[in-house]
């Protein structure tokens, strides 16, 4: 099965490739400058050059914060670039697999989102925009040619992200104060990749949730596992959202439950961490 794969050079993209590889996908990169989502003509381009039978998009505006202020670029990319890959699909017949995220959900449901559970109102603006993709597909694909898969907590080898962060500041300061009232799944991205792929070997279609197994659990709780792993001798203290304000509302329960994911492919959270951080190829 030939997949192209959008947004290959990000952090999801760099270790998704050689997973989906090995998965049996011969696997298309594409990414800026090649080819834009946002823009019908260098998309159409890039289809029209490389045909395939499945497209994955993990092109996106991911600034959290960002697009708060920046809400015209990130539904340009977020809303208008699903939108034009869903039109382009819709023509050549070709299977849209499009990632998501939590935020399309308010984060109000303490037992966590199921995949049929109707989305909105978003948590913040990127999540917003991020819906606004998920409208369109939905709007323009019938429910056997796409596959939408919201995602959260992702970490990976190849971008800036809360693990890796996490453990720098362990490294650096005597304690690190983190949030203890959201909660979520945390999730690598060669989890990710492989749940995509087994989904698509199924044969699935319409929503799954691709996240870690074992959750929920708070920023504070992966710290805490951040600290026991790499050994730190520094203080984990647990805090309240409002004692760490940002620009973009972060929601408190925005847990995804994967219970449409192969048990198969959903490994447990700690065991992804503990493979991340000690460097292991296999994990994110």
């Amino acid at each position: 099965m030939r997949l192209i794969l959008l947004g290959a050079e990000g952090m999801f993209g760099r270790d998704a490739a050689p997973a989906l590889r090995e998965a049996g996908f011969e696997v298309i990169p594409g990414d800026l400058p090649a080819v834009d989502i946002a823009d019908e003509g260098s998309l159409k381009a890039f289809l029209d050059d490389h045909r395939a039978d499945v497209i994955l998009n993990a092109a996106a505006y991911t600034n959290v914060d960002g697009a708060e202020s920046e809400r015209r670029q990130a539904f340009r990319v977020n809303g208008e670039g699903p939108r034009l890959l869903a039109e382009e699909c819709g023509e050549r017949r070709t299977v849209l697999v499009h990632l998501s995220t939590d935020y399309v959900f308010p984060g109000a449901k303490a037992e966590g989102y199921a995949p049929d559970d109707a989305p909105g109102p978003a948590a913040n603006a990127y999540g917003a925009s991020k819906l606004a993709g998920e409208e369109a597909i939905r709007a323009i694909l019938p429910p056997d040619r796409f596959l939408i898969c919201r995602t959260q907590w992702l970490y990976g080898r190849h971008g800036r992200n809360f693990v890796d962060t996490m453990a720098g500041l362990l490294r650096e300061r005597n304690e690190v104060r983190v949030v203890n009232d959201q909660w979520g799944a945390p999730t690598c991205t060669i989890d990710l990749a492989k749940q995509v792929a087994a989904l698509l070997a199924a044969g699935a279609r319409g929503h799954a949730h691709t996240v870690g197994g074992g959750g929920p659990v708070t920023w504070y709780d992966l710290a805490l596992e951040i600290a026991r792993l790499t050994r730190s001798a520094a203080r984990v203290i647990p805090c309240t959202s409002a004692e760490f304000p940002r620009p973009a509302r972060r929601p408190a329960h925005a847990w995804l439950r994967n219970t449409s994911v192969p048990e198969s492919a959903v490994r447990p959270w700690r065991r992804a961490l503990a493979e991340h951080l000690e460097g292991d190829p296999r994990a994110g």
